[in-house]
């Protein structure tokens, strides 16, 4: 298996101790790590933990000013040995029986995706802004925290997109289905993805990167039947720019106000459907509104840098 690792040490060593707890024979497996970390990083986190100790675990590193996911793990699916390979990411924690389902679940000419849930472990659940992930296998991304390939696909259709800042393993996934694979759902095999508390400020900077998503919609123009009205990603942004017109237009046109009630009627139920969860919506609706509109600024970068519209 294959993990791209940077500024993520700590989380690192959950998911290597979690690893260590996989059911499936050690011989059977292997792990690859491609880090970004200094010597000392590398020898407490990763030289000096009992995979490696047992011949389970390597490690590669690459210069930070080079790094990204695509990178690191096309550095790390060819550093690998085995004729499938796996991916996850740093910030997950695999069941103990994980790697097992999701080899057990595959079949020759199959790309094969787990289940990822937020970490119950992990106490920010209950917070307004957090980042995590939740994918109900076969996912609409195919994400790489959780997935499965055969080496030889890698190979046909040479490995991730490094001009991919993000959505590399979206890209991956369809150019390796143009290529004959199919996706199967094992959704017995089980990943946890890390649930981070934000403020909205950091929500905001934590989105940045997705201007890039524009560059990933170019290169696969059917991405676009997945989007509202074949511009907009997110139906949240839709609704969120609808209500700015209203809260603007409304000064003058009263009857513009009534362009907010769409997105409120998305996020009323954000913290469930009783009385309190829908007061606590009310509060923090601004904050997620600002957060859309954020968003949308952050595509439309993108969309002027890609040279295609993406809101």
């Amino acid at each position: 298996m294959v993990v791209a690792s940077h500024e993520r040490a700590a989380r690192l060593s959950i998911l290597l101790d979690a690893l260590y707890e996989q059911t499936l024979d050690r011989s059977a497996w292997e792990v690859v790590v491609v880090n970004t970390y200094s010597t000392d990083v590398v020898e407490r986190t990763l030289e000096a933990h009992p995979l490696a100790a047992e011949g389970v675990l390597r490690h590669s590193n690459v210069d930070p000013r080079r790094a990204r996911p695509s990178v690191q793990r096309n550095v790390g699916w060819r550093l690998a040995r085995g004729s499938l390979v796996a991916f996850t990411d740093d910030d997950c924690r695999p069941e103990p029986d994980w790697l097992e389902r999701l080899v057990r679940a595959w079949s020759p000419g199959a790309i094969v995706q787990g289940a990822t849930r937020p970490d119950p472990r992990d106490g920010a659940m209950g917070q307004p802004h957090i980042r995590t992930l939740e994918v109900d296998p076969p996912g609409r991304f195919t994400q790489t925290c959780n997935v499965l390939y055969e080496r030889a696909l890698l190979e046909r259709i040479g490995g991730f997109d490094e001009r991919a800042i993000v959505g590399e393993d979206i890209d991956l996934a369809l150019r390796a289905q143009d290529a004959g694979a199919r996706v199967l759902g094992a959704a017995d095999a089980l990943v946890w993805h890390a649930v981070e508390a934000l403020s909205w400020r950091e929500k905001v900077r934590s989105n940045e990167k997705w201007e890039h998503l524009a560059y990933l919609v170019k290169r696969h123009p059917r991405l676009r039947r997945q989007c509202w009205l074949g511009v907009w990603w997110k139906h949240e942004h839709l609704r969120a720019a609808l209500a700015l017109v209203g809260l603007v237009g409304c000064i003058r046109r009263p009857w513009l106000a009534s362009a907010v009630i769409p997105y409120y009627r998305l996020e009323r139920y954000r913290f469930g459907r009783g009385l309190r969860g829908r007061l606590r919506a009310l509060r923090w609706m601004p904050e997620f509104w600002l957060i859309d509109l954020a968003e949308i600024a952050t595509f439309l970068r993108g969309s002027l840098r890609y040279r295609t519209l993406l809101l």
